[in-house]
C-alpha cells in the first residue's frame, strides 16, 4: 500500500514538472509522434492539413482478377474440351473444342448404333438360313475334298456341337464369334452351308449338298445379301472406332490449348493473339473407302 502511495507521488511529480517545462514524458517512446492528437483546426484556416498518422491507407483501385490455373484448365478440358478454355477466358475456343466434342459424340453413338444393329441382323440371317452342320459334312465329301482347296479353318470349331444343341458358342471368345460370321460370307468355302445355293451353270437349286461338286460352280442370293449387310456394319464400326479416336485426340489438344491460354493470361499476352495461336478445324476428309472425320490443326502468319 504504502509503495503504490509514493509511486502514485512520484507519477504526480513527474506530469508537474512536465508540464513546467512545456513537454509530457512519454510512455511509447519513438512512437509518440505518431500517437498525439492533433488540435483540430481553427476556424477559417482552410490551409490546416492534417498529418498523417503512419497508418497504411487501403489502396483506391481495384485489385485485378486473380490468376487462372493452367493445371486446372489442363485437368479441367481433359475431362471436357472447351471447359478449360471458358475458365481462362477464352469463350470462342470454348465453344470450338466443346462444339467438336459434341459433334464427335454425337457421330460416334449414330455410328455405332448402326453397325451392331446391322450386326444383329446379319448375324441372324446366318443363324437362320446358314448350316453348320451341311457344311461340315459336305466338306468331309470326296468332291469337297478333290475339287476344292481349304486355306481357312473354321473359327470355334470344338464348340460346334454345343451351338448345335443351345443357339450359343459358350466358352468360344468373343473375338473368335466375330471371325465365324466374317467368314460364312467372306470365302467361298462356307457357302456350301447356305440353304437356297443354286447351280450356276444350269440355274437349278441344289437339294443336297452332295449335289456340289465345287463351291465355285453355286451361288447363294442370302450369301450376297448377307455380305453387303455384313460390310455395311463394318464400315459404320469402323467409322465410330475413327470418331471415338478423334474424341480422344480433341479431349488432349484441348487441354493443352486450355494450359496455354491461362499461362499467356497470367503473363499479359493480348487476347486477341492468344486466339491467333493455333486454330483448329473438324472436317470429314474423302478417303478411298468413304469420308473419313478429320481434326485439323494450323498456325496461321498473318
Amino acid at each position: 500500500m504504502r509503495f503504490k502511495m509514493g509511486l502514485t507521488v512520484l507519477l504526480c511529480t513527474m506530469l508537474v514538472q512536465g508540464a513546467s517545462a512545456g513537454e509530457l514524458p512519454s510512455m511509447f517512446g519513438e512512437k509518440q509522434e505518431q500517437m498525439q492528437v492533433w488540435p483540430l483546426a481553427a476556424s477559417g484556416d482552410d490551409d490546416w492539413e492534417a498529418p498523417s498518422l503512419g497508418v497504411a491507407e487501403a489502396p483506391t483501385e481495384s485489385y485485378g482478377k486473380p490468376e487462372k490455373s493452367p493445371r486446372r484448365a489442363f485437368l479441367m478440358s481433359m475431362l471436357l474440351p472447351g471447359v478449360g478454355e471458358f475458365y481462362a477466358g477464352s469463350k470462342k475456343k470454348a465453344a470450338i473444342f466443346f462444339g467438336i466434342e459434341a459433334a464427335a459424340v454425337g457421330l460416334y453413338f449414330s455410328w455405332n448404333g448402326k453397325g451392331n444393329d446391322l450386326e444383329d441382323d446379319f448375324r441372324a440371317v446366318a443363324d437362320e438360313h446358314w448350316d453348320v452342320e451341311t457344311y461340315m459334312a459336305w466338306r468331309t465329301t470326296t468332291r469337297a475334298i478333290r475339287n476344292n482347296s481349304f486355306t481357312h479353318a473354321l473359327p470355334c470349331s470344338s464348340y460346334v456341337e454345343t451351338y448345335l444343341e443351345t443357339g450359343k458358342f459358350g466358352g468360344c471368345e468373343s473375338s473368335e464369334v466375330q471371325q465365324y460370321y466374317e467368314l460364312l460370307g467372306k470365302y467361298d468355302q462356307f457357302t456350301a452351308g447356305w440353304d437356297d445355293l443354286k447351280d450356276e451353270r444350269t440355274g437349278n437349286a441344289i437339294v443336297a449338298y452332295t449335289e456340289i461338286d465345287s463351291v465355285e460352280n453355286v451361288v447363294s442370293e442370302l450369301r450376297l445379301d448377307y455380305e453387303v449387310r455384313r460390310d455395311d456394319s463394318n464400315k459404320y464400326l469402323k467409322r465410330a472406332t475413327n470418331v471415338a479416336g478423334l474424341i480422344l485426340v480433341n479431349h488432349v489438344i484441348s487441354a493443352i490449348d486450355a494450359a496455354r491460354t491461362a499461362r499467356g493470361r497470367a503473363q499479359g499476352v493480348d487476347p486477341a493473339a492468344l486466339e491467333r495461336r493455333t486454330r483448329f478445324l473438324f472436317t470429314l476428309h474423302q478417303g478411298s473407302r468413304g469420308e473419313v472425320p478429320m481434326l485439323m490443326a494450323y498456325k496461321p502468319f498473318d
